[in-house]
């Protein structure tokens, strides 16, 4: 029985040591500073802008990006040829419009550049 204990025990403490070990931890989604009203985004990386914004391919491959509305309510992927662009609004009327629009507020966008590549993108959000 006392066997029992401190197996039970010493299984416990190996179970909160995992659980709380930094190695099973997910790595996050390193957000890029906006300098003045843009931001280059290596693959990888993410942004945000609270108004309409556009997207550059500003490599020679094509890019991969997700856009993410809100809290998650709408999510959009694109991709861009090189030196491609594609302009998004936060506006009603703009693709991510849903049949929720009117009870779901938007009032910004995470931008992910998901290139599997080396392509970066740069956001240029409008003011």
């Amino acid at each position: 029985m006392r066997v029992n204990k401190i197996l039970f025990i010493g299984l416990a403490v190996v179970a909160v040591f995992a659980v709380v070990s930094p190695a099973f931890a997910a790595d996050p989604w390193f957000v890029e500073p906006m300098k003045g009203n843009e931001a280059i985004l290596d693959p990888g990386t993410t942004t945000f802008c609270d108004k309409g914004f556009t997207v550059h391919n500003m490599g020679k491959d094509l890019a991969e990006v997700n856009v993410i509305m809100g809290n998650g309510a709408s999510y959009h992927w694109d991709q861009l040829e090189p030196n491609a662009a594609k302009s998004y609004s936060l506006s009603p009327g703009s693709p991510f419009d849903s049949v929720n629009a009117d009870t779901v507020h938007i009032d910004d966008a995470r931008i992910v550049n998901t290139t599997a590549g080396d392509s970066k993108i740069r956001v240029e959000c409008k003011r």
